[in-house]
């Protein structure tokens, strides 16, 4: 296929430079600047040859709308025709690459039409490549995505192999955990992570006997003791890996069983000393775990985990968090609609 050019001129000047350029390149007219936008819409040219005098009606001149209304045009190199005289420093201002002066030579014509052809041409087959390597990075980088968010979920199971639960639940508390943190105003990339992170909370409990995980009796003070370790056997199975995903899976495996008033395990922090994503999981984590039905236990109605977190306001939980949950709580129960429908 033969390069486009567009011109962009009165009939006077677009005869001769048609009839320079009818061999090498497929020719398309206008008469005017409208005319001339409506054509580079409808295909986009190699190049513009456009008269000087050519204005749109509201008085703006046709690169500076191809520049409002093209964003692609931009990359057109438009080459100004100028009467003889005219200095070309006023085609460079109106966004010209080159001119050509009249009376037209042949040669000239043709040696700067085929040059900023070739460069236009060549542009575009770099973006196509550049475009093309976009999708498959895309797809590459989506790929990799769920291959971790698979293995997130095995490690998540695995803390969890001895629940019957189906897993739902470690996505769903994730889920209200994420809906949390934006109400408290944590950035898109925080929330990202969190969602990851969080349901990795129980990772540690894979090094707890099934003597002690399984005991259906009340576990006295030495098995009480190996219970909690769980919380950090999580934070150094996640400490392995520099990645800040689970960095912060470390934070929430070691705190997520700490206080707000300093009674909880292992550290026995207090307030602002606990992690602000443990404090975040931890909320999400026992709405979810109250309202869960489990084979010891009926599902709570959501009245009831409410209060129990309003009651545990400001002694186990973070009382702000406690505050933003119930101001989102219809967000927090189509979430839950949505994991039952599944």
């Amino acid at each position: 296929m033969k390069p486009l050019v567009l011109i962009a001129a009165p009939l006077i000047d677009i005869r001769p430079l048609a009839k320079i350029l009818e061999k090498q390149f497929e020719i398309a007219i206008a008469l005017d600047g409208e005319k001339a936008i409506f054509a580079t819409r409808q295909r986009y040219p190699d190049v513009i040859l456009l008269d000087e005098k050519i204005q749109l009606p509201d008085g703006c001149g046709v690169c500076a709308r191809l520049r409002e209304e093209l964003p692609d045009g931009c990359d057109i190199p438009v080459l100004f025709l100028l009467d003889s005289g005219t200095h070309r420093r006023r085609a460079r201002e109106q966004g010209a690459v080159d001119y050509l002066h009249k009376p037209f030579e042949s040669e000239e014509v043709l040696t700067r039409v085929q040059t900023f052809a070739s460069l236009s041409q060549m542009h575009r087959a770099q973006k196509r490549y550049s475009d093309a390597l976009e999708v498959k990075v895309k797809e590459r980088t989506k790929a990799l995505e769920e291959s971790r968010r698979e293995t997130i979920y095995m490690l998540a199971r695995a803390g969890e192999f001895n629940d019957t639960d189906t897993g739902e639940h470690i996505w769903r508390m994730s889920a209200y955990a994420n809906a949390l943190a934006l109400e408290a105003k944590a950035s898109q990339r925080e929330c990202e992570l969190l969602h990851l992170a969080a349901p990795m909370h129980d990772i540690g409990k894979i090094g707890i006997p099934d003597s002690i995980l399984k005991k259906p009796a009340k576990l006295d003070a030495e098995e009480w003791q190996v219970m909690m370790s769980h919380t950090t056997l999580g934070r150094d199975i996640l400490l392995e890996s520099q990645d800040p995903l689970f960095q912060m899976g470390a934070l929430i495996a070691h705190q997520h069983h700490e206080r707000w008033d300093g009674r909880g395990y292992p550290l026995g922090i207090k307030e602002d000393a606990i992690s602000v994503w443990a404090r975040i999981v931890a909320v999400a984590d026992v709405f979810d775990a109250l309202t869960m039905k489990r084979p010891y236990k009926e599902a709570w109605p959501v009245e009831k985990a409410m209060d129990i977190l309003q009651q545990d306001s400001g002694s186990h939980f973070d009382p702000r968090m406690v505050a933003l949950f119930r101001g989102i709580l219809p967000e927090i129960l189509r979430i839950k609609e949505s994991f039952v429908r599944r």
